[in-house]
């Protein structure tokens, strides 16, 4: 056998070993992974501004909107008065909850702030962003619409105005999205 053809059979073995490797270490995605629309949301439990215990599996059964910012953070701080506005229109139809990227941010920041802007819903604190990577949140704010069955119906990263934020939560709220 000539050097070229014995190169060229090395390649081809080479090759499809690291094909095989390739595929043999890649980890089947799990729903934890895909924090996107059609997915189940990723459960946590998180200490609130208020120093309760929130579970996201206690608002199964009813369409949640987290939104995941800082206080810091210039288009979450344009953001905020449209979320409390939009609050005080969906209060008892759709469940609040801010998650405070903690790890720039101190709760005395977060209260601040809170007062600032008028928020009243339900702000956690994810002090180590353990729940922002299962979220896979790499800006902020980021934005999840889920379903009363825990669904991810709608992932946002930016800032929403207030028209964006009225269509989501309006589709959130119609009962065909809620199964």
């Amino acid at each position: 056998m000539n050097l070229q053809r014995r190169r060229q059979i090395l390649s081809g073995i080479l090759a499809i070993a690291g094909i095989g490797a390739l595929i043999a270490n890649q980890q089947p995605q799990t729903l934890a992974q895909l924090p996107e629309s059609g997915y189940q949301a990723p459960s946590f439990t998180l200490q609130s501004i208020s120093g309760r215990e929130i579970k996201l599996a206690q608002f199964r059964g009813r369409p949640v909107m987290l939104n995941f910012f800082a206080s810091w953070c210039p288009p979450c701080q344009a953001e905020a008065p449209d979320l409390v506005k939009m609050y005080d229109r969906y209060q008892g139809k759709i469940i609040f909850l801010g998650i405070d990227m903690t790890e720039t941010d101190s709760p005395a920041d977060v209260s601040a702030f809170m007062k600032k802007v008028g928020m009243t819903y339900p702000v956690l604190l994810d002090g180590m962003g353990k729940v922002a990577r299962q979220y896979d949140v790499i800006s902020i704010p980021t934005s999840f619409f889920i379903n009363a069955q825990g669904k991810i119906v709608q992932r946002v990263e930016g800032a929403m105005n207030q028209q964006t934020l009225q269509t989501d939560l309006a589709q959130l709220s119609r009962p065909e999205v809620q199964t």
